[in-house]
């Protein structure tokens, strides 16, 4: 993926919130902000699909909304924008599917919630009470470097 480089120089994605509407114009021509449940970009043609999470490390994640997801679904691209002090330092992506597959197979990280039972549980949960959110944690910068083969730099 192609991002305008000059653009992320000069945006600022410091306090709280997305800030989905600053990030666009970092994504390639054409994208369009979407408000769906597991991505908030979309390709031009429909046919990509971009998370993002933007954190200087430590990023929560709302487990219950990977349950039963389709191979569309697996295959949205979760864009990691980390910043110091709202500077963007750089940017990585990988397959939500992949990322589930790394981080429910390693025993770090289930500890902290990331098993595929806990997924489906909160699932479940998220069925009955839509509002509720269980959130489970993740280092991202130690993520990234551990499992850097699988991440693709974008800046």
């Amino acid at each position: 993926m192609k991002v305008n480089k000059e653009k992320i120089k000069e945006t600022d994605i410091s306090g709280r919130g997305g800030k989905e509407k600053l990030i666009l114009p970092i994504l390639p021509k054409g994208y369009k902000r979407v408000s769906a449940a597991l991505y908030d970009f979309l390709s031009p043609d429909g046919k990509i699909k971009i998370e993002i999470k933007k954190q200087q490390n430590l990023q929560w994640f709302d487990i219950g909304k990977y349950s039963n997801l389709s191979e569309e679904d697996l295959k949205i691209i979760m864009l990691f924008i980390n910043h110091k002090k709202g500077k963007i330092e750089n940017i990585y992506s990988i397959p939500l599917g992949e990322m589930l597959d790394l981080l429910t197979s390693d025993q770090k990280y289930r500890v902290w919630g990331w098993t595929k039972e806990n997924i489906k549980l909160c699932g479940e949960q998220k069925k009955k009470f839509s509002t509720m959110q269980v959130k489970v944690q993740l280092k991202v910068r130690s993520t990234i470097e551990k499992y850097e083969k699988h991440f693709e730099r974008v800046f």
